[in-house]
């Protein structure tokens, strides 16, 4: 089944490019076989799970497409205003491929 997951133009090239191939999310929007069109690119859910933001942040910011925990956080701050960044908060962790 092809889903829509939104992405922020500035993952663009680090998605194309297989840098960031993992979106943590507050709800689910896929399951793993499913696809979905990023940047005019088809992607293939290859997992789906739930995890603490804090193990998410600390362990997987690289695939999440940030340079630096700190990034991380602040984009989620951004993205997240009023909830704002937590360690103990639990989010949908959809990893990801680019097809051919």
């Amino acid at each position: 089944m092809q889903v829509f997951i939104p992405f922020q133009e500035a993952f663009r090239k680090r998605m194309c490019d297989g840098i960031k191939t993992q979106t943590a999310r507050t709800k689910r929007y896929g399951k793993e076989g499913d696809t979905f069109i990023a940047f005019e690119t088809m992607f293939q859910i290859v997992d789906v799970f739930k995890s603490s933001l804090g193990i998410v942040a600390g362990k997987d910011f690289k695939t999440e497409g940030f340079d630096n925990i700190e990034a991380f956080w602040h984009l989620w701050d951004k993205l997240h205003p009023r909830k704002r960044y937590t360690n103990d908060d639990i989010v949908w962790v959809h990893r990801f491929k680019r097809l051919p």
